[in-house]
């Protein structure tokens, strides 16, 4: 059981959302484990999940909620979590349920309309987009949360990059340790390069919290290469820290 309490139940408050988007991760779960488990069992697999997820809803650290866009990242974290059980319950190790964690982000990110993912990949590049994430992150940093996440941005150096951001402190690396689920958490880092793949960004990493590093160095560079998630045995994050 987490050690957290929600603030003014703000989880439950948005209970619709929260059940909606463990519809659409686990949908892509389930073409995920089809091939591990029998139907019958795929449907007990998410009734599970769905009866463990919303049990977290009073239990789910409160980082700021609507005002924090870091908010959704604790509500994924959840959905993650409560994926992770019944599969170990069943059997699964660990590299079967990292895989398909990574495989239920990606279907998540590319089944949004693919001309929705190039504006958004677009417009992710402009001075605007840049000076709106830079303030969101000075703004995330003045609400002041037990384990929130603490960010910091980075000036390009040298055009090495075009933006960058680090994460020193990661309120889901708090959750996993909780839940007695560590050994998770990078599995779900990954879950970042789907996202940006999706949108078509160039994005690299070299380092994780999860993964004993003591920050996230998140790095965006205009017409970059497009790295996948999966294998990870390839990425800087995963070489360097293993």
């Amino acid at each position: 059981m987490s050690k957290y309490v929600t603030r003014h139940d703000f989880y439950t408050s948005i209970s619709t959302k929260m059940m909606r988007e463990h519809e659409l991760v686990f949908k892509w779960t389930k073409v995920s484990i089809a091939d591990h488990f029998s139907k019958s069992i795929v449907k007990e697999i998410e009734r599970e999940s769905r009866e463990l997820y919303t049990s977290t809803f009073l239990t789910l650290p409160y980082i700021g909620g609507k005002r924090s866009n870091e908010t959704i990242n604790v509500i994924m974290g959840g959905i993650i979590i409560s994926m992770i059980r019944p599969l170990k319950e069943r059997g699964l190790n660990e590299r079967e349920i990292g895989k398909i964690i990574y495989e239920s982000f990606e279907g998540y990110f590319l089944a949004r309309p693919k001309i929705l993912r190039a504006i958004i990949g677009k417009l992710l590049s402009t001075k605007y987009a840049i000076s709106r994430m830079k303030k969101q992150i000075e703004g995330n940093s003045r609400l002041n949360y037990e384990n929130n996440f603490k960010m910091e941005t980075i000036e390009p150096q040298y055009e090495e990059f075009e933006f960058g951001y680090n994460y020193t402190s990661c309120t889901l690396c708090k959750m996993f340790e909780d839940n007695e689920l560590k050994e998770y958490h990078k599995y779900m880092c990954l879950g970042d390069f789907a996202l940006f793949n999706s949108f078509g960004v160039g994005f690299k990493r070299t380092s994780t919290i999860a993964h004993g590093a003591p920050i996230c160095d998140f790095r965006f560079i205009k017409k970059g290469k497009i790295t996948n998630g999966w294998p990870p045995e390839k990425l800087a994050e995963w070489v360097d820290q293993e």
